[in-house]
């Protein structure tokens, strides 16, 4: 789901899923008690916390899609929320796994990015990085 070329990283549909539903339910739940305000003042209480959770699950579900990484020809193609770098594969030195985080090191000893390690299909691409050539520490 949402894969960006054959060796990528993609959104888990469970997760995706109930999200969405979340935000969906939450928007419906958030109108209908904005409507019933006229009548009832608690209402407007309830409708403000929905707005809150309704919020929380789109930002929530903007950061599950924006979250993936990909190999592009010999390109490493790493995004995350507005943040997006490319790194050609040879100029790759390491890859350091902390805390469920992949740290990619360029050979200048700088840090390229980061790739979750949860994400679904992590392990195709971390096999044709080390089929490159990549070095893991």
């Amino acid at each position: 789901m949402f894969k960006k070329g054959q060796i990528s990283t993609e959104v888990d549909k469970g997760p995706f899923i109930f999200t969405l539903t979340a935000l969906t339910v939450g928007l419906i739940v958030t109108v209908l008690l904005f409507a019933l305000a006229f009548r009832e003042p608690l209402a407007v209480f309830a409708g403000i916390l929905m707005a809150i959770v309704s919020s929380a699950a789109g930002a929530v579900l903007f950061a599950m899609v924006t979250d993936r990484a990909y190999i592009d020809k010999d390109t490493l193609c790493m995004s995350y929320l507005f943040r997006k770098r490319s790194v050609k594969i040879s100029d790759i030195s390491s890859i350091t796994l902390k805390d469920d985080v992949y740290h990619v090191f360029l050979k200048n000893g700088a840090e390229a990015g980061t790739i979750n390690s949860k994400l679904t299909a992590i392990g195709d691409l971390i096999f044709a990085l080390d089929k490159n050539g990549v070095n893991f520490t």
